[in-house]
């Protein structure tokens, strides 16, 4: 296990210092309070900020494949759609827990990776994205003509008043589903920041940044990039659970292929490979979305010439962006230190 965590910074991953490292755990709670906060300061776009949150996990969830493994997958929306109709079914057919739904929809995402991730996990390059994006078409097929028995096909599933109010937090109503989102968005920002930091992040960097080399050394690269798909697919479908229980109406649309490019653009917008990059490119795409679509009926090509803007002017997102002001004033207050300390030396001598 040492040899493992003495390869972190060879690729890439600086360690912090302890000060640093404890302060970071902070990043997290500011961004909850912030959306949190923002709820009640605009109320009538509470709905936005529960896409919000619901989107940045299923962002996160394609980040592992594109920005920790280097795997651009047009698929994503299958994998949302199967964890959003797992619930569905569900709670249409069978039962009216809301958390056996949620439940059920993690149960998908690992029995996905199970079958799919050994046979995909072995391609390459634009041979793993297309057949991913072969399989969103399948997927869509599926759900819109051969089950429409159970589906409905493009008339859905409404399933609201089988729903059954949950403790606590009411789920079926929208404010305490908002304050649920952003409870569970907070635990797996957690999850996520644990994982980044941890060798098993540095494994996942590792086998992007040189596959050969970590098999050199001695890693089993199959079974680290079968992990980070597993990973990827199972936040995809919790994600799709929540879409359906928010929503409590599902139908084939959800998977289309056309919506494979929004969690690419958004993991993109965010910062590919950056930690906190989902919740910001998530924030983005939507943010945008919300606005421009208010003007320009194609709100598609704008955000395209933002994504492009984005991309040139800054590389590593708006997270980047953001790290980037952060370093920056962290360093004028050590050099502010620095100076004053000096200045005080040079009193007393």
């Amino acid at each position: 296990m040492t040899s493992i965590t003495n390869t972190v910074p060879a690729f890439g991953k600086y360690e912090l210092a302890p000060h640093r490292r404890n302060m970071s755990i902070l990043y997290p709670i500011v961004f909850i309070l912030l959306l949190t906060i923002s709820r009640y300061i605009f109320p009538n776009k509470m709905t936005l900020f529960i896409e919000v949150g619901i989107f940045a996990i299923y962002v996160m969830g394609n980040n592992v494949l594109m920005g920790y493994l280097g795997l651009v997958s047009f698929g994503q929306p299958f994998y949302l759609s199967v964890g959003a109709y797992s619930a569905a079914l569900y709670l249409a057919h069978v039962g009216h827990s809301v958390y056996i739904a949620m439940a059920l929809s993690i149960v998908a995402g690992i029995g996905l990776s199970l079958v799919f991730g050994p046979i995909f996990i072995r391609l390459r390059s634009s041979y793993f994205t297309l057949i991913n994006a072969a399989l969103c078409a399948m997927g869509l097929f599926m759900f819109e003509k051969l089950l429409i028995g159970v589906t409905n096909g493009n008339d859905g599933l409404w399933y609201r008043k089988k729903m059954n109010p949950t403790p606590i937090l009411n789920l079926k109503n929208t404010s305490d589903f908002f304050l649920f989102t952003m409870i569970i968005l907070f635990i797996i920002l957690l999850i996520y920041r644990q994982i980044d930091r941890s060798a098993l992040g540095a494994m996942f960097r590792g086998v992007r940044v040189n596959e050969k080399k970590m098999e050199f050394i001695g890693f089993n690269t199959f079974k680290i990039r079968w992990l980070g798909f597993g990973i990827a697919s199972v936040l995809s479908t919790f994600a799709g659970s929540l879409y359906a229980i928010n929503l409590a109406f599902v139908n084939p649309s959800l998977g289309e292929n056309s919506r494979a490019i929004e969690v690419v653009v958004a993991t993109l917008i965010g910062g590919v490979g950056s930690l906190y990059g989902g919740l910001f490119g998530a924030l983005g795409f939507l943010g945008i979305k919300d606005i421009v679509s208010n003007f320009v009926s194609r709100w598609e090509l704008i955000v395209g010439i933002i994504t492009l803007v984005v991309l040139f002017k800054f590389s590593g997102g708006l997270w980047g962006v953001v790290s980037s002001i952060t370093g920056r004033i962290n360093r004028n207050k050590a050099l502010t230190r620095i100076k004053e300390k000096s200045k005080m030396k040079k009193k007393v001598q």
